[in-house]
Order: C-alpha cells, then sequence, then structure tokens
C-alpha cells in the first residue's frame, strides 16, 4: 500500500523534473531564433540557453537546470511549471485493481528540487536524449483513503498520511522524429522510456480501521517490511504512466515551433 502512495509522489515529482529537462534540452539549439520567434514565444531571460555547436552542449544543459533550481521551488508560471517546494498533489487515485484501491488527498511532496542530474546525453543528429536524475531525500505530508486488501489482509480507512522515500534514481530515454506540418518540419517525440529505482522508505496511516491501535500498527508495520516488494511488483505499472504523461507533455512543449525554430543552422 505504500507503493500506491509512493507512485503518486514519483509519478508526480519525476513528471515536473523530467518534463523541466526536456523544455531545456529543446529551447536551448533556439538561441539564435529569439529574434524570429513572437513576443510572447521569446526564451525567458532567467533561462541560460546553450548554443547548437557547443563542444560541451551536455555541460551546458545541466549548468543551465543547476541556475534554474531557486526558480524551480517557486514555480515558472509562464512555463506552466508547478512549484517544486512543496509540490502540491490535490487528489489522486494512487491505485486500483485486485481488491485494493488507495487515494490520497491534498499531498505535499517536498524535496523535489535537491535533484541532481548525474547524466545527460542529446543527441541531435538522431533526436535522441537520454539523463538520470537522483532524488535523495522526499517527504510527503496529505491524507489518505484506503479500502481493500494488502498482504491478504483487509484493509479501510482514512485520515493523515505521512513517510519518507530515499534514494530515487531514474533514467530517461527520449527519441523523436521529423515530421510535416503546415508545410514546414516539426519534431514529433515518438518514445519515452523510464526506469527508476527506489532505494528505502517509509509510509504512516493513521486512523486506520476508524482509529483501531493494534490494527493499524500491524498494517504499518507490514507495509514497510515489505517496502521494496511492493515496489517491485507496482514498477511496470508506474513507468508505464509515466512516461505516458511526460511523452505527451512534451510533445505539447515543441509541437508549436517549427524544426528551424528550435534547432537552427
Amino acid at each position: 500500500m505504500s507503493y500506491f502512495s509512493s507512485r503518486d509522489l514519483l509519478t508526480n515529482c519525476l513528471f515536473s523534473l523530467c518534463l523541466m529537462v526536456t523544455w531545456i534540452s529543446t529551447e536551448s539549439e533556439a538561441n539564435d531564433a529569439k529574434d524570429t520567434r513572437p513576443d510572447d514565444l521569446r526564451i525567458p531571460d532567467f533561462l541560460h540557453v546553450c548554443k547548437r555547436n557547443d563542444a560541451k552542449l551536455e555541460d551546458c544543459i545541466q549548468n543551465s537546470i543547476e541556475e534554474l533550481k531557486p526558480y524551480l521551488r517557486k514555480g515558472i508560471p509562464e512555463m506552466k511549471v508547478p512549484p517544486l517546494e512543496p509540490l502540491l498533489i490535490k487528489q489522486l487515485v494512487a491505485a486500483q485493481g485486485q481488491g485494493l484501491k488507495v487515494t490520497t488527498e491534498d499531498l505535499k511532496v517536498y524535496g523535489c528540487s535537491n535533484f541532481t542530474i548525474k547524466k545527460l546525453v542529446a543527441n541531435l543528429k538522431e533526436n535522441k536524449f537520454f539523463f538520470t536524475l537522483d532524488l535523495p531525500h522526499l517527504i510527503l505530508d496529505g491524507r489518505y483513503v484506503v479500502d481493500g486488501r494488502v498482504i491478504l489482509i483487509p484493509v479501510k480507512g482514512n485520515g493523515p498520511l505521512s513517510g519518507d522515500i530515499y534514494k530515487t534514481k531514474a533514467n530517461v530515454t527520449l527519441e523523436g522524429e521529423l515530421i510535416k506540418k503546415h508545410g514546414e518540419d516539426y519534431i514529433h517525440y515518438t518514445d519515452l522510456n523510464i526506469r527508476f529505482k527506489v532505494g528505502s522508505g517509509r509510509l504512516k496511516l493513521d486512523n486506520l480501521f476508524n482509529g483501531e491501535r493494534v490494527l493499524g500498527e500491524i498494517i504499518n508495520t507490514a507495509i514497510n517490511l515489505n517496502f521494496d516488494q511492493f515496489i517491485a511488483e507496482l514498477r511496470p505499472i508506474i513507468e508505464s504512466v509515466l512516461g505516458k504523461f511526460m511523452l505527451e507533455s512534451a510533445n505539447k512543449i515543441v509541437e508549436n515551433f517549427p524544426y528551424r525554430v528550435l534547432f537552427p543552422e
């Protein structure tokens, strides 16, 4: 059950970070095209752009992202990037199936802005990007509703939720192709693959079984003792959902810019 709640956390936190990397990777190629854009499409002044022929393009992009961290913490409305401290998730169904449904409400996630990009590779000729993200410590604070079974044990309740997720690592690969639209070439991303791993974590659900203390402690103990097992079982589903959301968002970012603007000669 902890992993179902962790799914909300990882999906939204990683989604925001990966969306930011994708945006910077494409926009960084448009440095020479600033004057050809309408005023409302110009690159923001706070974004440090990188030249296409920069011999250290990947380093430039990573440095640009590091400089953006203070803005990411507060959010960037003009880029539709929500604040990362905290990242607020109003309501999400964290899991449904196999007799278990968990929903989180008003979940605040702290620690998303403390990410580190360990590796970034940009292959402009083949329109491919690869990057890795490290998130050392994520903190959850919100409410939950649960109804179903965990490890064959009936579980039901609603109340405060808190938890910690440690050492999350994610590998992301993004691939695209050129398509014709309005008589011009546009970049369209065709595949986004993500693989993540969680080091460790814990979760506490208060008020299980209408506040029955003994049963609540048993369930919370069972959740945390089997944390790795639950994550392993849910990983393919989480990666699939997260990849789909990120791919759709990446295409929304680039669909309004012709290739000649995103990648000037």
